[in-house]
């Protein structure tokens, strides 16, 4: 039996796409797609991160912590979570994680994207940027499936999987992403 796996970088945005039940895997061929094996993390944080908030994302607080809850029942751990200004939250510091609005060129068609920077000789994570449009702040599961890349989680590709790259196909399925 073969196994089809696709890995995909943290730069890959999340995208909602109406093609549903396919992923489009190319711009010409749709294509059906399942996973078998477990989720892959390819760093970590070797400290709880603190969580920084910019306020012109409109990310409540509230909606923060319930995204945070999620991972938390997965055994992770946070610091401390505060809201901020755009202008003192943009370049997050050394063990946070700043959800912040898009710089130029991120697509319309994308709903959220993370940016994870990343310590030269050990690999662990040291800071993250979570990129959000207002206008998706409140939408079920993108901030839940951000903070899982900050967290250093890859796409998966199992249909109803928290990190599936395919808002449309995502769900709150957690297989393999509990805190070793």
């Amino acid at each position: 039996m073969g196994i089809l796996l696709f890995i995909l970088t943290f730069s890959s945005p999340l995208e909602l796409t109406e093609d549903y039940p396919y992923h489009r895997v190319s711009q010409t061929t749709p294509v059906e797609v399942f996973a078998l094996g477990k989720p892959e993390k390819k760093a970590r944080w070797q400290t709880p991160p603190n969580i920084r908030v910019c306020a012109e994302t409109l990310v409540s607080l509230s909606r923060t912590f319930r995204a945070l809850e999620y991972w938390e029942r997965l055994g992770y751990k946070f610091g401390v979570v505060r809201k901020d200004n755009l202008s003192t939250c943009m370049n997050p510091r050394r063990g946070e994680i700043a959800i912040t609005l898009p710089e130029a060129g991120f697509s319309n068609s994308h709903l959220g994207a993370t940016r994870l920077y990343t310590d030269i000789k050990t690999g662990d994570i040291v800071k993250a940027k979570i990129f959000i449009l207002p206008k998706h702040a409140r939408k079920e599961r993108v901030l839940e499936h951000e903070i899982g890349h900050a967290l250093g989680w890859s796409h998966y590709r199992q249909r109803y999987h928290m990190m599936h790259p395919t808002w449309l196909h995502g769900g709150f399925d957690s297989y393999g992403l509990r805190q070793r």
